[in-house]
Formats: structure tokens, sequence, C-alpha cells
């Protein structure tokens, strides 16, 4: 992205069962194929392995993580403390997220901490690499005569294009730059003008200028996948795709079309920085949806 290079992620759910050898089909799958790989953080609010763990892991397998942060689970001394120990593993870009609500998940019994939200969170990393400081104001060094450490870091935010009113979104995205984002991975992308309205507000504000917005992409293989998120907040799945889907033989190769021509239309938008492809557990798909949409990837 700092390259000015057309940036494409990818998105990785860790495993539930603690063994790597689970996940390591599906990051040979990505393995070339994208700039780096977001590990997400009890995604739905589900019981999985930890982000850092499946980093350290991806790391080890020569491919560059985005190690996601959820202000769900924890509160804002584990928030820093999991930053630290991720980037002893070679971590350096972070992705913050709110968290999807405990009620939708394995657990809806827990207590959510949200001791910080993801604006915060921002301000509190972007300070660390700024001036060596942590939430509290003391100093990120050992001691009282050690160096004070500034980790060099890349911050992600989240934003949810199609969702309403798109001028709230954008006040929201706003506020995330400056606390102190580099860059923004959208959440997924089916209605492509609601996408172009919410990018000219953007452009409008200036934001292209100062922040990399990946436009999140989802191949869709099933109606099913369609009508779970639909019901979403934040997502909008036109009803000509619903149709489109459930009227195709071959379900898998309609949803990388449909997937490929939004891809592109995408790419096509002004002031798009690089796409965030997510197909969780058909990692397979990705690489197949690059090659479709032409897109190039120099890793």
């Amino acid at each position: 992205m700092r390259a000015g290079e057309f940036a494409v992620t990818a998105e990785l759910v860790p495993t539930r069962v603690p063994d790597f050898r689970l996940l390591q089909k599906r990051v040979d799958a990505l393995k070339g194929k994208v700039h780096a790989v977001n590990v997400t953080d009890n995604a739905a609010a589900t019981v999985k392995m930890p982000s850092w763990a499946a980093c350290a892991f991806l790391i080890q397998n020569g491919v560059e993580p985005i190690f996601q942060l959820s202000c769900r689970d924890r509160n804002r001394l584990a928030l820093q403390s999991d930053l630290l120990g991720a980037y002893a593993f070679g971590v350096r870009n972070v992705f913050v997220v709110t968290g999807d609500y405990v009620t939708i998940g394995d657990h809806p019994q827990a207590k959510p901490v949200h001791d910080v939200d993801a604006v915060q969170l921002l301000a509190i990393f972007h300070r660390m690499r700024a001036e060596g400081k942590l939430a509290s104001g003391g100093d990120l060094r050992d001691g009282t005569k050690g160096t004070v450490f500034t980790p060099d870091l890349f911050l992600g935010c989240a934003a949810h294009p199609t969702a309403d009113p798109p001028k709230a979104q954008v006040l929201r995205l706003l506020k995330k730059e400056r606390a102190g984002a580099d860059f923004v991975q959208t959440q997924c992308v089916f209605d492509l003008k609601r996408f172009e309205q919410f990018m000219a507000i953007v452009r409008d504000e200036g934001v292209t200028e100062r922040l990399s917005i990946l436009a999140g992409v989802m191949p869709v293989k099933s109606v099913k996948a369609f009508e779970f998120l639909s019901n979403v907040p934040g997502i909008r799945v036109p009803d000509a795709l619903v149709k489109r889907l459930a009227a195709a033989q071959d379900k898998e190769e309609e949803g990388l079309r449909i997937a490929e021509e939004i891809l592109v239309g995408v790419k096509n938008v002004v002031g798009v920085s690089g796409a965030h492809l997510m197909a969780p557990y058909w990692e397979a798909a990705i690489p197949a949806l690059l090659e479709r949409a032409q897109v190039q990837v120099s890793v």
C-alpha cells in the first residue's frame, strides 16, 4: 500500500482445535497469492485459536500477517500486552475492531468488556508508536533507565460502506483516521452503487489522500450464506444477486463470477487502494478469483 501498488489481502479464520496442521492447507492456498492475511479475533463471538498464535504460524510459513484485535474481550491492559507479544513474534500490521456482539456467538452469556472502542484503541497504539507511551501515560521501556521503545506499527480499521446512513459511516471513518489509522478494510461489498456513493463522500472529505482503502469482496457459494449475510448489520445484499445464485446450477461457479464482477467493479472506483478478500474455509477460491479478475499480485 505504501508503494502505491493495488493491495490484496485475505482473511483467515483460525481453527478451534489448537493444531496448526488443520490450518496448513488453507495457508498454503494463500501463500504467494496475496500481500498479507488478516487473522480474525474470535469473529462472530465464537471461540477460536487466538489471532496472535495463527499470526506466528503465518510468519513461520512466509506469509505476512495482519493481527486483528477486538475490543470486546479485553481491557486496555490486555490489549496492549497482546500487541507487544505479537510484535515480539514479528507482527507489524494491526487491525482494530470493536467486535461482534456476544449475543450472536457461542457464548451469549459472556460479559463483553469494551473498556475502549476501536477509535480509542487506535489512538492508544498510535501514541505507542509515535511517543513510546502506554495508555496510562507511562513509558514503553523496562526499568527507569532503559530506552523508550517505539514499535513500528501499520494500523488498520474497519468500515461499513453500504450501511445507513453513508455520511455517518464516513464520519466514523474520519474519527479512526484522526486516531492514527493507516489503512481500511471494508465490510464485504455486494451493492456496487451504494459503495460508489460511499466512496464519493470519502473522496470529498479527503480521506483517500490519507488512508488506503481496501474494499471487501466475498465469494458466496450458497443462497443460505447470502441470507445469513443479509441479516448482518451494515451489509446490503441486492435481491437480484440472491435470485441469480438461486437459479444457477453450479453455485460455486456463479458465486465466483459474481465476486469477479464485484472485484473488477471496486478496483475501478477512484480512491480504492486494494481489495480485502474474504472466503472463510474456502481459501482456494481466492487465487481463482484473482486470476479471473486479472489482478496481479507481486509478493
